[in-house]
């Protein structure tokens, strides 16, 4: 019975130390960006594009305005996928596609979309792991789509963005013998667009009042 009873009491500080350490934000620093990292499968560039400024970045950079700093942490990642139909697509075709609609192969080995202040207007990669182009070994390799993406605040008009990518997608279905798909890989669909559109109008709105 008294072997019970320090087995119990035993436990009861173990939780009682776990709750403080967690407290102090021990646990949820050294965890949860690795739970994080764990739980995401499709490629994605979030991560390098959504870079938090540290300390370090505002010491080399004392010159940076409070609405660029802003800008590193983004307040939403639109994305919109190419599938081709007939299963995988050639990555030397994607890439020749990309080419031509003139987007160019640059940061993160994926393509952008020139736009304002050296930011992309939007950008594309493959929907393979790592979701990277190496040009110098395209051979006859394939991949399972194209994901094109805007970071939200970014530069420049955001509807004027999406709008632009948008209709590059869309051309590129027709070159490539694909269809499009939401984020959540729904067929995309005017009342989508709409409704998306909509969305960053108003987030343009909310953007201008800050």
């Amino acid at each position: 019975m008294w072997d019970l009873r320090w087995v119990l009491l035993g436990l009861g500080a173990l939780v009682v130390v776990g709750v403080y350490l967690w407290s102090k934000g021990v646990f949820s620093r050294r965890l949860l960006p690795q739970i994080a990292r764990r739980e995401r499968a499709e490629p994605s560039f979030g991560d390098a594009l959504a870079k938090p400024a540290t300390a370090e970045d505002s010491s080399q950079h004392p010159e940076q305005s409070p609405r660029k700093a802003s800008r590193a942490t983004p307040d939403r990642i639109i994305t919109l996928r190419l599938i081709p139909r007939g299963g995988e697509l050639g990555a030397e075709r994607a890439v020749a596609a990309l080419v031509g609609s003139g987007l160019k192969h640059g940061r993160y080995g994926i393509f952008h979309r020139d736009g304002t202040d050296g930011e992309p207007a939007f950008s594309v990669a493959s929907l393979t792991e790592p979701g990277t182009f190496d040009l110098a070994s395209l051979g006859d390799s394939t991949i399972a789509g194209l994901s094109f993406f805007i970071v939200l605040p970014g530069s420049g008009d955001p509807v004027a963005r999406f709008d632009g990518m948008v209709e590059t997608a869309r051309a590129l279905t027709v070159e490539l013998e694909a269809e499009l798909h939401d984020e959540g890989g729904s067929s995309w669909s005017v009342q989508r667009e709409r409704y998306l559109r909509e969305e960053i109008i108003e987030y343009r709105h909310q953007l201008e009042r800050r």
